[in-house]
């Protein structure tokens, strides 16, 4: 099996052939300088012996560079993770609740008025409290809620709301309830702040 042979151009004369890590043992050791130029067959003229190898040292100012940049990526994501974890963890519970008890009708009717009101009302809740859910026969449940509500932009006010749900067994989840269309009514008058 051959080798390609190269060419190199130093002090104005042509040496070699050289294999590619004989090259690149001579720039890295320091013998040819890394402005070289080298040629092989097939090449219309002599080339950079950057283009055929990376030296040492430009190998680890790449890595370095590379490295800083995407410690910083790295540390930018944990910080956003680490910003938005509660909001991830609330918008999970409100989504996945299968055990019918009050804590489970808590979470599911936050998230059931969150769809109802939309993704960009902001919600403040009050921290669940078992005397806020009524579990009623057949699977169902009343829940009080009560939260800070407002716009992006906008004014918050203090609000109650009556989330009615009932729990199906099939499917292992509490789902909006379908009497009269009453599953979410406002529980309360809203008060300015």
């Amino acid at each position: 099996m051959s080798q390609e042979r190269y060419f190199l151009h130093l002090n104005g004369l042509q040496r070699g052939p050289y294999t590619v890590q004989q090259i690149g043992h001579m720039v890295n050791s320091g013998i040819v300088h890394s402005e070289a130029m080298f040629w092989c067959e097939g090449l219309e003229q002599w080339q950079p012996v950057t283009q055929l190898i990376v030296p040492k040292g430009e190998v680890t100012r790449r890595r370095l560079k590379f490295g800083a940049g995407s410690a910083v990526v790295v540390v930018g994501l944990l910080v956003l993770f680490w910003v938005c974890l509660p909001i991830l963890r609330e918008g999970w519970k409100e989504q996945h609740q299968v055990a019918p008890d009050p804590s489970a009708a808590y979470w599911r009717a936050r998230g059931v008025l969150r769809e109802s009101l939309g993704w960009f009302t902001g919600l403040r809740f009050r921290d669940f409290d078992p005397s806020m859910v009524r579990m009623e026969e057949a699977g169902r449940a009343v829940v009080e809620l009560e939260a800070q509500a407002g716009k992006f932009f906008g004014g918050h006010e203090n609000a109650r709301w009556r989330v009615e749900l009932t729990y199906d067994r099939r499917l292992r989840m509490w789902m909006p309830a379908e009497s009269n269309g009453e599953g979410l009514l406002p529980a309360s008058g809203k008060t300015k702040e």
